[in-house]
């Protein structure tokens, strides 16, 4: 089963059942309405009909009354009576010794099938004018309807009415087949019994209405029953039609719920684009601000010196006693500064640009040098002393010249400006180079304080800087190209000894080809 399908049915099939159920329970109370409200029609029917035969004996009394039983008008009223109303299938006036004085109609004709002693009894207990039932004795579907009429002189005497209870409580327009109708008198004894309730293959509850005539003369009880079929408490149209429904009405919920669902989801990607272009953005600009740092913080240094150089040639040359040595070597010394800032910002430039430094084969005894040359002058003008303890065996590593240049010549402008204030027979800085378990080294120390301890962990940290006038970039920068390259940074300090920095890279078998200066 798909998955989609899942929460599907999960709605659909208790939705439709519910809706049978539902269904079926207003078709339930539907069809007890309908058998109450046809119950309620029969009794009032049948009410008539019984008190039309009260109407007949009082007739049939008052003709008595004022002719004999063998008169032609008795005999006429009894006729069309039993034309208009075939239900009275015999009438008989009883005399003393229940013996027919007058007999009519059809059969049974006579009392044969009525317990004659009973209906004796009967006559016995009423008055005249007064009426009362007997079922017949043989279970046929027929009740005599006696009252008793003025005696005659010999003898009490009754009219006596034989009833066919089945046309007088057959319904208008018939009986259904799934109706059960009884009707008794007033002992419990069955007149007639119609109908038959079929058992349904479920369970479905039988409804019945019951209930007494209103006549005095015959009390009979009336009892009207329907069981419903399947069909009609789920009918075609609930069991099919409301299935369909409710499958399209959940099929347009949930596509309309994933309709809102995408678009709560374009919504959010288009959110989280825009809050990308914003932290893109914001990332541009920060790394603008860094460059434009970068650019300022290294530039300042060879401008600074072409500045120093120029200022000494400028003071030489105003002497009058330089010598073309003294001014070639300023010039000399400009030049490299000025190289020296051509290339920063040429790697600058390779940055913006994205394009990666060349790492080559170097010698890092030479790149050393390439600093001292750099630094050698400014250091003599600030009194430290600067100490070279090269490695005898060449430290060859790949990485990129002007890079590592720059990083050194940071580490030893750091360690000049630690100790430039330091009494002067502690104003030193030592470079070293050293090859060890295949890696070479270039480490920078001073005599410096030293570094805090609590300092020492922030040092690559942007921004963090120990100095008053510092930007927190250079060492950071540092870290950013000796990683480029594949090396590693790292600083310790002694308190009270100085600090010392070390560079390290892999270093590189001997005899494989060195960059050209």
């Amino acid at each position: 089963m798909k998955p989609r399908l899942v929460p599907f049915l999960m709605l659909w099939v208790p939705l439709a059942l519910a809706g049978l159920g539902v269904g079926a329970g207003v078709e339930i109370m539907r069809a007890r309405e309908a058998v109450q409200r046809e119950g309620t029609t029969l009794h009032r029917v049948i009410s008539q009909r019984v008190e039309q035969h009260d109407a007949h004996l009082t007739s049939l009394a008052a003709v008595l009354a004022s002719s004999t039983a063998e008169s032609g008008t008795f005999r006429a009223v009894i006729e069309a009576m039993q034309r208009f109303y075939p239900r009275i299938v015999a009438v008989e006036l009883i005399g003393p010794g229940i013996s027919p004085d007058v007999s009519t109609g059809r059969a049974p004709g006579s009392l044969g099938d009525f317990d004659l002693s009973a209906l004796s009894a009967r006559i016995g207990e009423l008055v005249p004018g007064q009426a009362a039932t007997l079922a017949s004795a043989a279970g046929t579907p027929f009740y005599a309807l006696v009252k008793r009429v003025p005696d005659s002189g010999s003898g009490p005497r009754a009219l006596v009415l034989v009833i066919d209870a089945r046309l007088l409580t057959e319904p208008e327009g018939g009986l259904p087949g799934d109706a059960f109708l009884t009707l008794r008198d007033a002992s419990g004894t069955a007149i007639v019994e119609q109908g038959l309730l079929v058992p349904q293959k479920i369970p479905i509850p039988k409804f019945a209405f019951e209930k007494a005539l209103s006549s005095r003369s015959q009390p009979l009880v009336l009892t009207w029953a329907r069981q419903p079929k399947i069909a009609e408490i789920l009918p075609p149209g609930l069991l099919i039609g409301w299935p369909l429904a409710s499958w399209l009405a959940v099929f347009l919920l949930l596509a309309m719920l994933r309709e809102r669902r995408a678009g709560q989801r374009a919504r959010e990607a288009m959110r989280l684009h825009q809050q990308e272009a914003r932290l893109a953005h914001a990332m541009r600009v920060n790394t603008v601000g860094e460059m434009a740092s970068g650019i300022a913080h290294e530039i300042t240094q060879p401008l600074t010196a072409i500045l120093s150089q120029s200022q000494a040639g400028l003071r030489l040359a105003r002497s009058g006693l330089a010598t073309s040595e003294e001014l070639t070597g300023v010039l000399d010394a400009n030049v490299r500064h000025a190289r020296r800032a051509g290339d920063i910002l040429e790697r600058l430039r390779a940055y913006v640009t994205r394009r990666d430094p060349q790492p080559q084969p170097n010698d890092l005894n030479r790149i050393v040098r390439n600093v001292v040359e750099l630094t050698q002058r400014d250091l003599q003008e600030r009194g430290i002393t600067l100490t070279l303890e090269l490695s005898a065996s060449v430290p060859l590593a790949r990485v990129d010249r002007v890079s590592i240049e720059q990083v050194v010549h940071n580490l030893v402008r750091n360690a000049a400006e630690a100790i430039e204030n330091s009494p002067g027979a502690k104003r030193e800085v030592v470079l070293a180079t050293r090859v060890s378990g295949g890696e070479v080294e270039i480490s920078v120390s001073d005599s410096g304080p030293g570094i805090a301890e609590a300092d020492l962990a922030r040092l690559f940290e942007p921004f963090f800087t120990t100095k008053s006038s510092g930007m927190g970039l250079g060492l950071p920068l540092c870290e950013r190209l000796v990683e480029a390259a594949g090396g590693r940074i790292a600083a310790r300090s002694d308190p009270g000894r100085g600090a010392v920095f070390t560079v390290r890279f892999p270093a590189l078998a001997a005899g494989q080809g060195i960059a050209a200066e």
